[in-house]
């Protein structure tokens, strides 16, 4: 005989329900927050006796939000938190693996910081699932020689006046290795970044995809980064091949520094010494401008120095392909990037540039490069074999 179902009143006055055995007995009780009307609680319990909710069964996450993992740990179902952040890793060599899982955010608060935040720790790894929709998925503040790796990093949008506003991002972190992971619709800074004296990490063979997102809205777009390194003095970095795609600015950008405004940038340190190779950067600008490889400068901000942008392929992006910035005027000295053996074509204005007029290129050597068209001799190349 099939069992039956009874309806009853909370002691908050809303309706409830269990569900009973022939014999009685009861197997599962309605634990949510009641139903106001005694018909909607029917309603809800005759589509439960039907099959109604005949879904795939898992586990409950075995983890609370805002916790502090301090041991390795394995999630074990998925993990919804209403603030941030989620999950706070909070001693060395501790691996946190979401195990296939995600953990999602909901809510305002939420979007005020990380789904996880690797806090000043050592030799972490976080890999293996889904961080969405909080204000960054993850962020790496201090320490050194942490992983993170095969995750889903996806429609994380900061706050209008929060400090996050990227999938993943390290500050002030070194020898850090950000692979294998799928980052997309993040915003709306950029889908990786790195700030502050971030040395020695290592972005490679991500997918990195539409990142173009405003806080609130995220069918809007901006001027959201692919890859942004921002600093100051995040020195010898390397982005080796990812896959940069549909950024609503640039694909793959240094940006230049500036620590005091009021003296006209000097005495900032450059972002020095960083390599760019083997990327895929195409479709980049759907805002409406972006390169697919920018080193980028304004009047007086202190440029990247001593770049090494190689092998790379940057197609069909809505300003250049690849482009060096000239430099501004508080530049303490020359930059010498060096551009080799890239590839760019049927990009919007020019393929290859260098904005330095005087002198040609600066300091800065472009060499058995395959462009279209570039905006002066010294950047030079031929053009790139079709097909």
């Amino acid at each position: 005989m099939a069992g039956s179902g009874e309806l009853f009143k909370n002691s908050d006055g809303k309706w409830s329900f269990r569900v009973l055995t022939s014999k009685g007995d009861v197997v599962a009780e309605n634990g949510g927050e009641g139903f106001k009307s005694k018909t909607s609680a029917r309603a809800t319990l005759a589509r439960l006796l039907k099959g109604g909710y005949n879904g795939p069964i898992t586990d409950a996450a075995t983890l609370t939000c805002g916790q502090e993992i301090t041991q390795d740990t394995t999630l074990q179902g998925d993990l919804i938190c209403s603030t941030s952040p989620a999950l706070i890793i909070a001693a060395d060599n501790v691996t946190l693996d979401l195990n296939g899982f995600s953990i999602t955010g909901k809510g305002t608060l939420a979007r005020g910081g990380p789904a996880i935040l690797v806090r000043d720790v050592n030799g972490c790894t976080v890999q293996k699932g889904t961080l969405q929709r909080f204000g960054a998925g993850v962020a790496v503040m201090g320490g050194s020689g942490n992983v993170i790796q095969n995750l889903t990093v996806a429609d994380n949008v900061g706050g209008d006046e929060g400090d996050f506003g990227d999938g993943i991002t390290i500050t002030d972190s070194k020898d850090n290795r950000v692979q294998g992971n799928i980052v997309a619709r993040n915003g709306p800074y950029s889908g990786i970044s790195l700030l502050g004296a971030s040395t020695g990490n290592e972005i490679r063979d991500n997918i990195v995809t539409d990142n173009n997102m405003l806080p609130g809205d995220p069918a809007a777009g901006r001027q959201d980064s692919g890859i942004r390194i921002e600093g100051p003095g995040a020195n010898n970095n390397k982005v080796l091949g990812n896959t940069v795609t549909g950024s609503g600015g640039e694909g793959i950008v240094i940006l230049p520094t500036c620590v005091n405004r009021e003296t006209q940038c000097a005495g900032s340190r450059p972002n020095k010494g960083n390599e760019i190779a083997d990327n895929l950067s195409h479709k980049n600008g759907t805002s409406g401008q972006g390169s697919g490889i920018r080193l980028f400068c304004v009047a007086n901000p202190v440029a990247a120095d001593g770049t090494t942008v190689k092998n790379n392929e940057a197609n069909e992006n809505r300003t250049h392909g690849i482009s060096i910035d000239a430099v501004g005027n508080a530049q303490p000295g020359p930059t010498k990037n060096k551009v080799s053996g890239n590839r760019a074509q049927d990009n919007a204005q020019f393929d290859g540039f260098d904005g330095n007029l005087t002198p040609k290129c600066n300091s800065n050597t472009w060499e058995a490069n395959e462009f279209g068209r570039v905006n002066q001799p010294c950047v030079g190349g031929k053009p790139p074999k079709k097909g």
